[in-house]
C-alpha cells in the first residue's frame, strides 16, 4: 500500500506540511487524517497522538495493511 491509497482529511494537500494531524479510524478499519481538536465525525475515533502529516501517513501505512474493510474480511471477501 502507498500513501496515495490513504483517504486524506478534506482540504489536506501538499501545502499542509507544517500542519498537525491525528489518525482517525472507523468501525470498518478505514484510516484517515484529521485535525487535532476538531470534532471527529460519527463512527470515527482518534487513534494517534498529534503529529506531522508524514508521521500520520507512516502510522497509517504500518497499521492499515489492506484496503478491505473488516466486514469484508470476516466474510472472506477477496476484494
Amino acid at each position: 500500500m502507498t500513501t496515495a491509497d490513504v483517504n486524506d482529511a478534506p482540504g489536506a494537500g501538499a501545502g499542509d506540511t507544517d500542519e498537525t494531524f491525528v489518525v482517525v479510524v472507523n468501525d470498518e478499519g478505514r484510516h484517515s487524517l484529521w485535525w487535532p481538536g476538531r470534532t471527529v465525525p460519527a463512527g470515527w475515533r482518534v487513534a494517534s497522538d498529534p503529529g506531522s502529516r508524514q508521521e500520520a501517513l507512516t502510522l497509517i501505512e504500518e497499521r492499515w495493511t489492506g484496503l478491505r474493510t473488516r466486514p469484508r474480511l470476516a466474510q472472506g471477501d477477496p476484494r
